[in-house]
């Protein structure tokens, strides 16, 4: 019967789409993860790197560039967008 036939082969590929959905969710979590590491690193965490090359600035080292005002502002450190 060509219904049965059409219904298995859509069950099949429905089960196979979960299945790569699955795959796809946990490498955006697996993404993010990596990502508020980074972010850690470099703005949020404890001895980042923005605030100890800021330091470093304060001490007169010569620089011809100016860090974002957002890696700068403490009340954006949970939200920070880099421009």
């Amino acid at each position: 019967m060509e219904i049965a036939r059409q219904g298995g082969a859509l069950f099949d590929k429905f089960v196979g789409f979960i299945a790569d959905m699955e795959r796809i969710g946990k490498s955006i979590s697996n993404s993010q993860s990596s990502y508020n590491d980074a972010m850690n690193k470099l703005h949020t965490g404890s001895g980042n790197l923005v605030s100890r090359v800021e330091s470093i600035k304060k001490l007169g080292a010569k620089t011809t560039k100016e860090l974002p005002r957002l890696m700068l502002d403490e009340k954006n450190n949970s939200t920070l967008l880099i421009e």
